[in-house]
C-alpha cells in the first residue's frame, strides 16, 4: 500500500485539544478522505460550535467535497465566500456543488469566475469544459481542453491535471497513463481527488480505476 496523504499523524489528539478548532478541521478532512461520513460530519458540527473563520470554512468545504455531499458543499462554499469573495477555490467548490446537484448552468458561472481569477488553476478550466459537455456543448468543451492541452504540454503540468483533460476528451488510455504517472510520483493531487473528482466519473467502471483505488487503500 502506498500512503499519499497522512493527515492522521499530524492531527493534535482531540482529547488533548477539545477546543482547538484546527485539530477538528484536520480530523474532519481526514475522515472525509477515508469516506467515514458520520464521523466527519460530527467533527464539522464541533467546528461550527467553535470560532468560525476562513480555516474552518475551508475545512468544511473540503470535507463535503471529499464526501461528494453536494448540497452541503453549496452551503459551505457560499458561507466561505461571505468571508472572502475572491477565493477562487471556493468558487470552484461552489461550481462542483452545483454540477453535482444538476444545476449545470450555475456551475458554469462559478467555474468561469474561478478561471478568470489570478490564482485560478487549470483544474477550473477542465471543470468548465466538463460542465459544457454536460450541457451538450461538445465543441466548446473540446476547444477548452485542446487549448489547455497545448498550453500545459509546454510546462511541467501536474500529471493528474493532464489525466482529467484526457478523461474529458474521452481518451481514456491517455488518462490512465497520466494517472499511473501521478500514482508513481505519489502526487498529492491524485491522493486528494481520485475518488471524489467529478471530472473522472467516466473512468470509474474501468478496472484500471478500481486498481488505483486499491493501491491507495481507497477501495470501499
Amino acid at each position: 500500500m502506498v500512503v499519499f496523504l497522512d493527515l492522521e499523524r499530524r492531527i493534535v489528539p482531540i482529547a488533548l485539544a477539545l477546543s482547538y478548532s484546527c485539530a477538528h478541521e484536520d480530523r474532519a478532512i481526514f475522515l472525509g478522505f477515508k469516506g467515514r461520513r458520520d464521523e466527519a460530519l460530527a467533527e464539522i458540527a464541533k467546528i461550527d460550535q467553535l470560532d468560525y473563520g476562513s480555516s474552518s470554512a475551508g475545512a468544511e468545504s473540503a470535507t463535503y467535497y471529499l464526501l461528494r455531499d453536494y448540497p452541503r458543499l453549496i452551503e459551505a462554499s457560499k458561507r466561505a465566500l461571505l468571508l472572502d469573495p475572491k477565493d477562487w477555490s471556493q468558487h470552484y467548490n461552489l461550481g462542483v456543488g452545483y454540477e453535482g446537484t444538476g444545476k449545470v448552468q450555475e456551475a458554469i458561472s462559478e467555474y468561469e469566475t474561478a478561471v478568470k481569477m489570478p490564482d485560478g488553476s487549470a483544474g477550473a478550466a477542465v471543470a468548465l469544459a466538463h460542465a459544457y459537455s454536460a450541457l451538450g456543448k461538445k465543441a466548446e468543451a473540446e476547444k477548452i481542453l485542446r487549448d489547455l492541452e497545448r498550453k500545459l504540454k509546454e510546462t511541467s503540468a501536474s500529471p493528474y491535471t493532464m489525466a482529467t483533460i484526457y478523461a474529458g476528451l474521452g481518451e481514456n488510455d491517455k488518462a490512465f497513463e497520466f494517472l499511473e504517472k501521478a500514482y508513481s510520483e505519489k502526487s498529492l493531487d491524485i491522493s486528494w481527488s481520485l475518488k471524489a473528482d467529478l471530472l473522472l466519473d467516466n473512468l470509474h467502471p474501468d478496472p484500471r480505476f478500481q486498481s488505483l483505488l486499491r493501491g491507495m487503500d481507497l477501495k470501499n
